[in-house]
């Protein structure tokens, strides 16, 4: 019986490191998938973080435009060139935003386009009275007064603001939802 007794404690004994052995590799694989999720996550977040200032930094240099023409200190070619490369290489990044951000969230890309179209029109405007002018020949003339295509800082907020919505525990919300609130706050018509 004694031999029965010991062969039964070996097993339980056995039993009992094997669990806890299991239970140590287990936690550290567990541990180890989620620290890799989480990383991923940040990376993730980090990265359309960027993409979303961008985004807000492209439609400042588009409403900022106008006033790189109207500064202008010479109509020489070479500055007319880079002034109007400027413009193409502006429209082929907000091409390229407008993308990257319709296929990231439908409704942030709504907004995108949305803010674009509201600032086209006094942009427009502006860089063509910008190009009917003159060029600047003295510091004085830098100050614009009036000119250019007035405030836009509602529409470049109403972008900044929805935003908010594509990190943290507001990315989970349904895309429906999501437009719901950018058109109860009037931010898309």
């Amino acid at each position: 019986m004694a031999a029965s007794h010991t062969s039964t404690t070996a097993t339980a004994t056995n039993n009992s490191l094997t669990t806890i052995l299991l239970l140590v590799l287990g936690s550290s694989v567990v541990a180890g998938a989620l620290g890799h999720i989480l990383t991923g996550l940040r990376a993730g977040a980090a990265a359309r973080r960027d993409h979303y200032a961008t985004a807000v930094r492209l439609l400042v240099a588009r409403i900022e435009y106008p006033y790189r023409i109207r500064r202008r200190t010479s109509d020489s070619p070479e500055v007319l060139a880079a002034l109007a490369s400027a413009g193409h290489d502006l429209q082929e990044r907000l091409a390229e935003t407008r993308a990257w951000i319709t296929a990231e969230s439908r409704p942030l890309g709504e907004l995108f386009d949305h803010c674009l179209s509201t600032i086209n029109t006094p942009v427009a405007t502006a860089c063509c009275d910008a190009w009917a002018a003159p060029p600047i020949t003295a510091a004085g003339q830098m100050n614009l007064g009036g000119f250019g295509p007035g405030s836009q800082s509602a529409t470049i907020a109403s972008m900044e603001h929805a935003i908010s919505y594509r990190f943290g525990i507001r990315r989970l919300l349904p895309t429906a939802i999501v437009s719901y609130r950018l058109r109860r706050r009037g931010y898309l018509p």
